[in-house]
């Protein structure tokens, strides 16, 4: 499997190499460096998701075929051979992926689906425990300024978009009136 994290941060030395010699780096190169960039952590996340490896991929082609252009015009071929050895090297270096976020929480019984919401705008809203208690919801206040609220996943994301809802109309109405 291909590293593009280790190739992106190749082409980027490379990058701040031919800065430094005083060769500007025309800014579509460098907006696909920062692309190439991001979406090479996003596939470090999860190294299984093609889409995004060929998205990472694409970019970093893109750069590397840029820059290894502007270093054999700007310098000379040997160093830009030099330069595609590198990268070519940094793609093949060996990568851990990114360790999975548990996603146990203590006090919420398993298969629960659970969500941490800011206490002091939760209770801002009407009726929001009598609307948990109808929809079999635990709730749970933390001392971090948190309520813990679990249930079945369909309760929670029901609540939620009940909640969210409830919070669009407000604004709207204030808009109106002109709060």
């Amino acid at each position: 499997m291909l590293n593009y994290l280790s190739a992106a941060k190749a082409l980027e030395n490379l990058y701040i190499e031919l800065m430094e010699k005083g060769d500007e780096v025309p800014v579509h190169v460098v907006n696909d460096l920062r692309a190439g960039r991001s979406l090479a952590n996003i596939w470090l996340q999860s190294p299984d998701d093609a889409e995004t490896a060929s998205k990472a991929m694409s970019a970093l082609e893109r750069v590397e075929m840029n820059l290894l252009a502007l270093a054999e015009e700007r310098v000379n071929r040997a160093y830009a051979d030099e330069w595609q050895a590198r990268i070519a090297e940094a793609y093949k270096e060996s990568f851990e992926p990114a360790a999975k976020k548990p996603t146990f929480v203590a006090g919420v019984p398993k298969g629960n689906h659970w969500v941490r919401v800011e206490t002091k705008d939760l209770f801002e809203i009407g009726n929001v425990e009598q609307r948990l208690r109808e929809r079999g919801l635990t709730i749970r206040k933390q001392d971090d300024g948190f309520t813990l609220i679990h249930g079945k996943k369909e309760d929670v994301t029901g609540f939620l978009g009940e909640i969210r809802e409830e919070i669009r109309q407000n604004i709207l109405s204030n808009r109106k009136v002109g709060v």
